[in-house]
């Protein structure tokens, strides 16, 4: 099987080199893609064809500690801005739109902070809600959630502990397919969706739990080193009224730091929801060329 993605390259930044992969239409508006927790490259908003069937250039890597990209011990959610910065410019783009899912929700929001100059738009896909500004990230969780969430905030050491004892993670969606909503069961069931699952889980734990620990610790012990109020790009938040793993409270909670927001909620949901993230970057690419229309000298 031909690789899903169009091309990979290991990118310099000032922490160490990440691996990128570059999917969809080279010629479409970029958008860099912030990754769930644990995840690696290999998962993209909508799936392996998502990119393509919205006619985006998505841009993907691996944060550091997961797949290809080496550990960096210490870093913050801040520092996901460098690593899009140097992502677009390797690209070529001068403006460009960000998308996080899940534990990359607030990556992507940190990017979009920290570079309002360069970020067009920014999607907020059932991302972790703005901890640290006032919100409780265990909000509405499940019990294991909010262990881990308690762990991280304890410190490395109980933390890691913590995560060895749930083993590898690869046998971890197995036993949580009951427990989640009907439409995520559903997308779960699709045979190709089973493939990149099972590849994505082989993939990000190519470095052990390192990437998965240094996630935690940035978003739940860290501080995230942005203020969201410098987010000016168009925003849309799209949660799933049934998500089990991040309650569509956390969209409602960003919607309180960014009033500027468009706040979708799919209502039976879940946490699933590539059927709709295709939408989402068609959204992108619209918002980012509206934006670049009005700041003629920004355009990709």
């Amino acid at each position: 099987m031909s690789a899903p993605w169009t091309r990979q390259f290991r990118l310099p930044t000032d922490a160490g080199e990440i691996l990128v992969r570059e999917w969809g239409d080279p010629h479409g508006s970029l958008v860099v893609f912030h990754h769930g927790t644990p995840s690696s490259s290999i998962a993209v908003p909508g799936g392996w064809r998502g990119p393509s069937d919205a006619r985006v250039r998505l841009c993907s890597y691996d944060r550091p500690g997961y797949g290809a990209s080496p550990t960096v011990p210490g870093r913050t959610v801040a520092d996901a801005a460098e690593w899009s910065s140097r992502i677009a410019d390797a690209a070529g783009a001068e403006r460009f739109a960000v998308i996080g899912t899940s534990g990359g929700g607030p990556h992507a929001a940190a990017t979009a902070a920290l570079l309002p100059d360069r970020v067009s738009a920014l999607c907020i896909d059932v991302g972790l809600g703005p901890a640290l500004f006032g919100f409780d990230a265990a909000t509405g969780m499940v019990e294991e959630t909010v262990a881990e969430i308690h762990a991280a905030r304890r410190g490395e050491a109980v933390l890691t502990a913590h995560l060895r004892s749930l083993g590898d993670g690869t046998d971890a969606l197995h036993e949580w397919f009951e427990r989640l909503p009907a439409s995520d069961r559903e997308v779960l069931g699709r045979p190709e969706v089973q493939h990149e699952e099972s590849v994505e889980a082989t993939e990000w734990a190519a470095q052990g739990i390192d990437g998965w620990v240094e996630d935690d610790l940035a978003l739940f012990a860290r501080d995230w080193a942005f203020d969201p109020a410098a987010i000016t790009a168009p925003t849309v938040l799209v949660y799933g009224g049934a998500d089990v793993l991040v309650p569509a409270a956390h969209g409602r909670a960003w919607l309180d730091v960014l009033p500027h927001a468009e706040l979708r909620i799919v209502p039976e949901g879940g946490h699933w929801l590539r059927d709709h993230e295709t939408d989402a970057l068609r959204w992108l690419a619209a918002a980012g060329q509206t934006t670049a229309t009005r700041a003629p000298a920004a355009g990709v």
